[in-house]
């Protein structure tokens, strides 16, 4: 032990000393500083009592003092009543600190009496973490207030195992990786359940036979739908003609999602949307954002436009699909001629060179910061009835397609 640890221990008072030989004896030596203890909890009269003495009082003494009888003080004293806000406030007056310091030592020492908690409340209180309201009134789940019924609902819904207790923090059965702006690393709970939707829609729509090889196409064919506000009703036909399911689903309150792009098996990709944004822009790069994944057989991607990269996958996916709608080097150009000064006439010029839609252009500016998300909202043109015409849909009041099981 060098001169340091010894004048460690010379300057440590007796109590603590007391506590290093201890720790010695146990071949746990601790130099400079003792463990904390848990601190027992006592009942308020205790400290009632100690006041007492300071003061030289006794009970009957209190009791004068409070204008109550004996039998209430020794009552509270022994345990055998609670201390009452009233009493409280008076006893704040007489020993000072304030009636809330009182009654938090009477509620601390209640609430070390018991951690019981009714099982029933932990699972209801687990179910309606979800948004159960929104679920039911989506017709998600089955109209149902017995937590019993509500618990097999959920699990049958989640497509996990009913012979297990469902929790909050339920895992969907499928590998998940995803990005969002908010800082929470996992995924909410209305997430999951919107996620669970569009995996239980994607089983019942039909679709082509899927091959590696149609996309090149698929994706020349949508680069050339993009041009076009009413194009957009088609995009439905096209993805699952080239044998890649698509869906989309209205994102429930608090869902943060714009696309998500999973497999239901090896041969079985999907593309799911929420379109919460409801404009040109964001549609078209989210639904080629989350076809570069299916292209890479990225196991899963969970995506908002409103993030920034912060992976290799997620960067690429962001990189191909703007590069695909407005190329980069035509961007760049455009905003070396142009900035800050994007005027109307100007970005129609360049979309109709490019044979793109402006508000692809808008959306693209935006993005990069040189637009504010207040301009050209004009150009942002809506697309969402025209993309759910024909599309797998559950929202939006539209009727939602017959599933199975």
């Amino acid at each position: 032990m060098d001169s340091c640890q010894w004048q460690n221990i010379i300057n440590l008072d007796l109590p603590d000393f007391l506590d290093f030989c201890l720790d010695c004896s146990k071949n746990r030596p601790i130099i400079g500083h003792m463990e904390e203890r848990p601190q027992k909890v006592f009942h308020v009269g205790k400290y009632i009592k100690d006041e007492l003495h300071t003061r030289g009082w006794t009970q009957l003494d209190l009791a004068y003092i409070t204008g109550r009888t004996k039998s209430d003080i020794s009552t509270l004293m022994a345990g055998r009543k609670r201390l009452s806000p009233e009493l409280a406030q008076e006893l704040g007056v007489i020993f000072g600190n304030g009636a809330e310091h009182w009654l938090g030592i009477d509620n601390a020492y209640q609430l070390s009496q018991t951690d019981y908690v009714d099982q029933a409340v932990v699972v209801r209180s687990e179910l309606f973490g979800y948004p159960i309201k929104d679920m039911q009134k989506r017709g998600w789940i089955a109209e149902t207030r017995n937590a019993a019924e509500l618990q097999q609902e959920m699990g049958r819904f989640l497509g996990g195992d009913l012979g297990k207790p469902m929790s909050v923090s339920y895992e969907l059965p499928f590998a998940a990786s995803f990005k969002r702006t908010i800082k929470e690393s996992s995924l909410n709970n209305a997430e999951k359940a919107w996620l669970a939707r569009a995996r239980q829609l994607a089983k019942a729509c039909p679709a082509a036979a899927f091959h590696e090889s149609n996309i090149p196409k698929l994706k020349t064919e949508l680069r050339r739908l993009a041009a076009k506000t009413q194009a957009a009703h088609r995009v439905s036909e096209l993805v699952i003609g080239a044998g890649i399911r698509f869906v989309v689903v209205e994102p429930l309150p608090s869902v943060r999602v714009d696309g998500v792009a999973f497999w239901l098996d090896d041969s079985s990709p999907v593309i799911a949307m929420s379109l919460r944004f409801d404009n040109i822009g964001s549609f078209w790069f989210a639904l080629l954002h989350e076809l570069d994944h299916i292209e890479h057989r990225d196991a899963f991607s969970f995506d908002d436009l409103q993030s920034k990269p912060d992976d290799e996958a997620e960067e690429r996916a962001s990189d191909n699909a703007a590069n695909l709608l407005v190329p980069k080097q035509e961007l760049e150009a455009f905003i070396m001629a142009c900035a800050p000064r994007y005027s109307e006439a100007r970005i129609n010029n360049f979309a109709t060179r490019l044979q793109i839609h402006p508000g692809i252009i808008v959306g693209q500016l935006q993005h990069r910061g040189e637009l504010s998300y207040a301009a050209h909202r004009k150009l942002l043109t809506k697309i969402r009835d025209l993309v759910t015409q024909f599309a797998f849909t559950d929202g939006w009041k539209q009727p939602t397609p017959q599933l199975l099981g």
